[in-house]
């Protein structure tokens, strides 16, 4: 009886508590809906800009779920508000319908998520002419009755609205790869590579530089590959623009990407044109009329009748508007792009130039455009020497996600804020170092820009055995098995490395293991992130043969920690290689060289048109590493062989960078901007600027030369 009575009595306070949910619903739906589409439209704005800079997984999930809820909450809220927009007690309801179209317009930093809103602007569009009738609809039904001066508001709003909505799907429609492309195509190309000698090198000159040289950049993303305007090549002026800027090329490079983004994501695009600025200032204008109209109403005959939530809300509506659209004015007249259009239109507008510059450098926009400088980390025998008695890995493993888990939790990055002497500095250096090797080769016909390690093997004497093999098949394989070799070939050696040049080979070896594992896309062929499993598991099972005991086994699990404080650690934290234990991976090393030695005379070097070598890729890793270990002993004190190592490994990044799609590239600058999307664009100057250089005399004695050249790849 007495457990009858308790479960009556939950049923019924259960029934009560959801009776009082669903009648606050109905009474204050709208007004919560509403509320709930300004505070994301706030969100948007603060945050939308932020993954620039940032990959965090955690900030991308909820601002990819503030992008979702503020247009489906703003459609639902119309379309409810088209079927019941006023009520006796609730007149200002339907007020409130063309402020939906106002945030379905959404903020100037954020119109798309990822790159395939730009191309779905069509279906946008017809959202738009669906949305404008039900916003139409709902302000000639239930607004037509009201006083004057809110019918005026209502129609000052729905102006605004339209506009803002109408500027976002054209953002979406310039910021398509088609139409750049279609941009660049049907206009004279322009850029002069020797404008960037008459600025500085300041990060506000070279902004404008970048600015100035983008075209440059919109050509690479519309895979077009474009020659200078043989009109911009003079006899007097050509000095050299890389020797000039020298690593202010990558800040120039950064600038620029940080541009595109602007140009697939934001709406930059339409704000930057003399129709945007119009917009800008007739959405402005008409958000300040309909605030003074609507208090105009509010203090008339009628607005004692209006409900005082109802008026407040209307208030926090009109004021958010206003805010925002100020600073978004403010946003665009300030920009890096205006300066950049008013430094073209030349003297007649250095004043207002003067003034905006000196109001801009006090924020230092140039300093938030550059690349956040980290660098991805991803090590095979870490993720071998992992710990499987983690609660983390054994959840994922239950849930079917352990693939994921473990590319997520054990990737690391390197990044500007390493406590190491080695910096991000340094691999920018080494890697412009190559590329100008590889451009004075390319002169003299040494190399092709399908080399992808072997220009250094041949110019160091090692292009033979499986040092040759080893560059000449599937790129995620070779990446895998030059990966293992370095691992192993580090651990084996006896020779003295010098500290910085192990800690680069190991770096870049790393970040290619990355862009395998947890990018792939950013990789040329069809990269497989799974390649590395197998040997992840020939490992495994190598240590269960040789019969190693717990305390000599690296991959025996540790206990269990049920304390909750370390168990939220484990979750929360990234285990990438910067926290591993060396004499762990020491020892794997050791067991895959030992375990491969009997096999070393009898394996053959593999067709680099046969099949895959997933499954023995440890084999031909010690096999390259024993090759390496002889190319040691060969030099002996007259070159260091990480040397060689090192030079193969940034090879193959100019060589991913190179042939990646220009699509995997567009997508990332969404996730903070890879370093490969860099080097991509670095490698396109370079191209771009000895071409000036070296072709100025060709362009200028040959007359079928002197037309712009572009076609595409």
């Amino acid at each position: 009886m007495l457990a009858t009575a308790d479960r009556h009595y939950f049923e019924t306070m259960s029934s009560l508590e959801v009776g009082w949910v669903v009648q606050l619903w109905n009474e204050w739906g709208i007004q919560i809906l509403v509320l709930a589409s300004f505070t994301l439209q706030v969100f948007l704005l603060i945050f939308g800009g932020i993954r620039r800079h940032s990959s965090s997984s955690v900030l991308m999930f909820f601002l990819w779920s503030a992008y979702l809820l503020a247009d489906s909450t703003a459609i639902y809220t119309l379309g409810h508000l088209s079927v019941d927009g006023r009520s006796d007690e609730h007149q200002l309801v339907a007020f409130w319908a063309p402020f939906l179209l106002l945030h379905l317009g959404g903020p100037d930093n954020i119109t798309a998520y990822a790159l395939e809103d730009n191309t779905l602007w069509l279906r946008h569009l017809q959202t738009l002419a669906v949305q404008v009738l039900g916003a139409a609809y709902v302000v000639y039904t239930y607004m037509a009755s009201s006083d004057a001066d809110l019918l005026l508001a209502s129609v000052s709003m729905f102006v605004a609205g339209l506009l803002k909505y109408g500027e976002r799907i054209w953002a979406l429609k310039c910021g398509n790869i088609s139409s750049i492309r279609s941009s660049i195509s049907s206009r004279k190309f322009k850029t002069d590579p020797y404008e960037l000698l008459a600025m500085g090198t300041t990060e506000e000159e070279l902004l404008l530089g970048a600015h100035s040289q983008f075209d440059i950049c919109k050509g690479v993303f519309a895979d077009i590959i474009m020659l200078p305007n043989p009109s911009v090549l003079s006899r007097s002026k050509r000095r050299s623009v890389i020797a000039y800027l020298g690593e202010d090329l990558y800040k120039l490079v950064e600038m620029e990407l940080s541009l595109m983004y602007d140009l697939l994501y934001t709406k930059a695009a339409v704000i930057h044109t003399w129709y945007g600025f119009c917009i800008h200032f007739v959405s402005l204008f008409g958000t300040a009329t309909t605030f003074v109209l609507f208090q105009l109403s509010v203090s008339g005959s009628r607005g004692s009748g209006y409900s005082r939530e109802d008026v407040i809300i209307s208030y926090v509506l009109l004021v958010g508007a206003l805010v925002l659209e100020i600073i978004s004015a403010c946003r665009a007249v300030l920009s890096t792009w205006t300066c950049s259009l008013l430094h073209r239109r030349g003297r007649a507008w250095e004043w207002p130039l003067h003034v905006i510059t000196s109001f801009s450098r006090r924020v230092h926009p140039a300093s938030r455009r550059l690349w956040s400088g980290s660098i991805g980390q991803y090590n095979l025998f870490h993720l071998c020497a992992r710990n499987g008695n983690e609660v983390g890995s054994r959840a994922a493993a239950r849930l079917g996600l352990h693939d994921w888990w473990n590319t997520v939790h054990f990737s690391g990055e390197f990044s500007r804020s390493s406590t190491s002497s080695f910096s991000i500095q340094d691999i920018k250096r080494l890697v412009l170092e190559a590329l100008q090797n590889k451009e004075r080769a390319l002169q003299f016909k040494d190399t092709d820009l399908n080399s992808r390690g072997s220009f250094v093997l041949k110019s160091l004497g090692a292009y033979e055995g499986f040092a040759r093999w080893s560059v000449n098949i599937d790129f995620d394989e070779s990446i895998l098995v030059w990966h293992i070799a370095t691992e192993v070939y580090v651990r084996r050696s006896r020779a003295r490395h010098a500290g910085e040049l192990a800690e680069a080979t190991e770096v870049i070896s790393n970040y290619m293991m990355f862009l395998l594992v947890a990018k792939p896309n950013m990789l040329p062929g069809a990269a497989r992130h799974n390649i590395h499993l197998a040997s992840c598991e020939q490992i495994e099972a190598h240590c269960g043969r040789m019969g190693l005991g717990d305390k000599g086994n690296p991959m025996a699990a540790s206990p269990v920690s049920w304390n909750p404080y370390s168990i939220l650690r484990e979750l929360l934290h990234n285990d990438g290689p910067s926290c591993s234990s060396i004499p762990r991976r020491e020892k794997l090393a050791e067991v895959v060289w030992n375990f491969s030695q009997f096999a070393l005379g009898s394996v053959k070097a593999p067709n680099p048109h046969g099949e895959s070598i997933r499954d023995s890729a440890n084999m031909y890793a010690v096999l390259l590493a024993n090759e390496l270990l002889s190319i040691e002993l060969r030099w002996q004190e007259e070159r260091d062989t990480l040397e060689l190592i090192l030079g193969v490994w940034v090879e193959m990044l100019l060589y991913a960078a190179d042939h990646c799609s220009q699509e995997s590239h567009a997508r990332q600058l969404s996730n903070g901007c890879e370093f490969i999307t860099i080097v991509s664009l670095l490698a396109h100057h370079f191209k771009y600027y000895s071409g000036a250089s070296r072709g100025a005399d060709d362009l200028e004695n040959n007359p079928s030369m002197r037309t712009l050249r572009t076609w595409s790849r």
